[in-house]
C-alpha cells in the first residue's frame, strides 16, 4: 500500500526540518555542546521528531527507520509504475478495438467552402449529411456514405478531432497513413498543412506526439523524419540537395531505391532520415520540407510524402524497441485529362498522376474486401505505402470536393473513387438496427478507454510525489549520514599556496627523507660537533674521520631525492648501507641520538 496522506504529512516536516539545517562542516564545535534540542523546543512542536545536529549522537532507531522508509518507497514507486503500464495497456487495447470496429481504413469527406467570388445558386447540386452526401448530375441524384463528412463551416478542429485517435495508435505502435485525395483547389493542402493561424494535420500531429511522449514516464520514444516526393514514377528526397527540377540529372538524383525486407517492411535507400525531440526542430525541418515542393503549370502533379518514424522502448534495456511509421500525404490532383486540355509534358504529368491515384484506390479496395492478391506493385507510390496500408495499419483518406456546380463532374469521380476505396457497393450498407449495436459497442470500449486513463493520470501523479518524497529522504540521509561520516575520508585538493614536491626517485615516497627529517638531523650535527669521545673513541668532531663520514652521511639523501629513475638497483640500494656505517660507534649516546633523529618519519607520508 502506498504511504498514507497522514504519515505522510508527518513525514514531510521532519524531512524538510532536517534538510534547513545548515552543513556540519560550516559550524563550529562549540555549538553543539548539547546532544539534542532543548526540551521546551521539541514539547512546543510534537508533531515534528528530535532533530540531532550531530552524527555522533544521532540515535541508531531514527537512522534504520530512515532506510526502512526510503526502502518502502522505491517498493512503491515500483509497484505503481507496474500498474501504470498495466492500465495503459488497458488503455492502448481499448483504442485499437475502437478503431478496427469502426474500421481499420475509414474514408472521410470535407466539402470546401463556396469560393466568395463565385456566385451562389438557389438549387444546389450537392447535399450534405452527417455520414452522407448526395449529389445531382447530369439530371440524375446519386447518394454517396462515408464514415464522417464534414460541411463547409467545418474548422480545423473539428477534423484533427477525428484523427488524434489513429495519430495516438501510431504511439501505440501500429502503423498510420492519413492520406488526402481530391482535385486540385480543394483544400488538400489546407486540410494536411494549414495556415499559420489554422494548422493543419501534419503540424498538429507532430505537436501531440511530442507532447504524449513527455506525459510518458514507463517508455521512452524517439522520432525521426524524412521527407519525399513523387513525379512521374520518380522519386526526390525533399531534404537531399537541390538540383534543377526537370533535368536529367535531377531525374537521375531522384530514383531512390525501395526495398522490402522478408517481413514485409519498407525501406527506401537512400532517403535521408533527420532526428528530432522537441517541436521546435520538427517545425523547422517540416517548412524546410515545405518550401522543397516544387509547383508545376499550375496543376499540382506530384505527391509529397512525409513519413515520420517512432520507436518507442521500454525500461527493460534487453526488450527490443518497437518501431512504427505514420505517413502524412498530400496526394496530386485527381483532375481528368479531358477537363485539363493538357498537351506535351503536361499531359504526361498527367497521366502518371492519375495512373498512380488509380492503384492506389485498387490496393486500398482489395485490402478493404481482404483479397488474397493486393496490387502493390502497380505504382512506386503503393510500394512506399505497403507496410503502411496492410496487416494491422490504419489508414485515413480524406476526399476533398468542391460546392462550385462546374465542379460537378470532377465532385462526381471523387466521390466514386472514394465509394471503391471503402469498398462498398451502393445500397449494401449495414442494417441499421446493427449499426446501432456497433456504436453502442464503440460508447462502452470508449468509455472503458476514458477511464483506463483517468486511472493513469492519477497513479502518474502518485508516482510523481513518491518519487519527490524519495529525492528528499536520500538528500536527508545522505547529508546526515554519508557526507558527516566521509568528511574525514573526502580528497583534499592542495592550495595554491602549497608547494608539491616532485619525487624523481626510483624507491618509494616512504623510504625517503622529508624536509623536516633532514632539518632534525642538521641539528642533531651540530650538536654532535662539541661531542668528545673517550677510550678508543677519544677523538673529537674535528677529526678528519668523522667529519668525512658525517659530510658524505649528510650528502646521501640529497642525492637520493634527485636521482635519476635510471639509476640501477645496486646504485640505490648504497644509501642505506652508508647510513649503517656511520652509526657504528660503540658510543651508545651517539648510536641512539643518531637513530632517534635520522629514522622518523611523518605519518602523512605513509597514508
Amino acid at each position: 500500500m502506498f504511504i498514507s496522506s497522514e504519515k505522510e504529512q508527518k513525514l514531510l516536516p521532519a524531512v524538510d526540518a532536517k534538510l534547513s539545517l545548515t552543513p556540519f562542516s560550516t559550524r563550529s564545535n562549540l555549538d553543539y555542546q548539547g546532544d539534542a534540542l532543548p526540551v521546551s523546543e521539541s514539547q512546543d512542536s510534537i508533531s515534528t521528531p528530535t532533530i540531532y545536529t550531530d552524527v555522533s549522537v544521532v540515535p541508531e532507531h531514527e537512522k534504520n527507520e530512515l532506510e526502512q522508509s526510503i526502502v518502502t518507497i522505491e517498493g512503491e514507486i515500483v509497484r505503481l509504475r507496474k500498474k501504470e503500464r498495466s492500465l495503459d495497456k488497458k488503455r492502448r487495447d481499448a483504442l485499437n478495438k475502437i478503431l478496427d470496429t469502426k474500421g481499420s481504413i475509414r474514408v472521410f469527406c470535407r466539402l470546401r467552402p463556396l469560393i466568395s467570388s463565385v456566385k451562389r445558386r438557389n438549387d444546389e447540386p450537392i447535399s450534405v449529411w452527417e455520414e452522407n452526401i448526395e449529389v445531382k448530375y447530369l439530371g440524375s441524384r446519386k447518394d454517396f456514405r462515408f464514415d464522417k463528412v464534414f460541411r463547409q463551416a467545418a474548422t480545423q478542429d473539428d477534423i484533427f478531432e477525428e484523427v488524434e485517435p489513429v495519430i495516438r495508435s501510431a504511439l501505440d505502435g501500429h502503423n498510420v497513413c492519413i492520406l488526402a485525395y481530391g482535385q486540385t483547389a480543394t483544400g488538400k493542402t489546407f486540410t494536411m498543412d494549414g495556415t499559420n493561424d489554422q494548422p493543419g494535420i501534419t503540424p498538429r500531429a507532430l505537436e501531440a506526439l511530442v507532447h504524449q511522449a513527455s506525459l510518458e514516464k514507463s517508455c521512452a520514444f524517439t522520432f525521426s523524419m524524412s521527407m519525399l516526393e513523387v513525379y512521374m514514377g520518380n522519386l526526390r528526397d525533399l531534404l537531399g540537395p537541390k538540383a534543377p527540377y526537370r533535368s536529367q540529372e535531377s531525374l537521375a538524383r531522384s530514383n531512390l531505391n525501395i526495398q522490402t525486407d522478408p517481413k514485409g517492411l519498407v525501406e527506401i535507400e537512400g532517403l535521408k532520415e533527420v532526428h528530432f525531440s522537441d517541436l521546435s526542430k520538427a517545425k523547422w525541418w517540416y517548412a524546410k520540407e515545405r518550401s522543397s515542393i516544387h509547383f508545376v503549370d499550375k496543376l499540382i502533379c506530384i505527391s509529397s510524402l512525409m513519413r515520420i518514424t517512432i520507436s518507442r522502448s521500454g525500461n527493460d534495456l534487453k526488450a527490443k524497441s518497437e518501431v512504427s511509421k505514420m505517413w502524412m500525404v498530400d496526394l496530386g490532383g485527381s483532375e481528368r485529362l479531358l477537363k485539363t486540355g493538357a498537351t506535351g509534358q503536361t499531359l504526361e504529368e498527367g497521366r502518371a498522376i492519375n495512373l498512380s491515384l488509380s492503384a492506389l484506390g485498387d490496393v486500398i479496395a482489395a485490402l478493404r474486401r481482404k483479397r488474397g492478391h493486393v496490387p502493390y506493385r502497380n505504382s512506386k507510390l503503393t510500394q512506399i505505402l505497403k507496410d503502411s496500408l496492410g496487416d494491422s495499419s490504419k489508414v485515413l483518406m480524406l476526399v476533398h470536393i468542391s460546392p462550385s456546380e462546374e465542379d460537378t463532374g470532377e465532385t462526381f469521380c471523387s466521390l466514386n473513387f472514394a465509394n471503391r476505396a471503402r469498398a462498398v457497393e451502393t445500397n449494401r450498407e449495414l442494417p441499421e438496427d446493427i449499426n446501432k449495436q456497433r456504436q453502442k459497442q464503440i460508447r462502452e470500449i470508449a468509455q472503458d478507454m476514458r477511464d483506463a486513463e483517468e486511472e493513469c493520470q492519477k497513479v502518474r501523479q502518485q508516482t510523481q510525489e513518491a518519487e519527490i518524497l524519495l529525492s528528499k529522504m536520500k538528500q536527508l540521509f545522505s547529508a546526515a549520514y554519508e557526507l558527516h561520516g566521509n568528511r574525514e575520508k573526502t580528497p583534499r585538493s592542495p592550495s595554491a599556496n602549497e608547494s608539491i614536491p616532485i619525487l624523481t626517485s626510483s624507491l618509494p615516497r616512504f623510504m625517503t627523507s622529508t624536509v623536516a627529517s633532514r632539518q632534525r638531523q642538521s641539528a642533531a650535527e651540530k650538536k654532535l660537533s662539541s661531542v668528545q669521545f673517550s677510550g678508543s673513541q677519544s677523538f673529537c668532531f674535528s677529526d678528519s674521520r668523522l667529519k668525512t663520514i658525517l659530510q658524505d652521511y649528510n650528502k646521501r639523501p640529497q642525492e637520493t631525492v634527485v636521482k635519476s629513475p635510471k639509476c640501477s638497483s645496486l646504485e640505490a640500494n648504497k644509501a642505506p648501507f652508508l647510513r649503517s656505517r656511520m652509526v657504528t660507534s660503540s658510543d651508545s649516546n651517539l648510536r641512539v641520538a643518531l637513530n632517534r633523529h635520522s629514522h622518523r618519519r611523518r605519518m602523512s607520508d605513509l597514508i
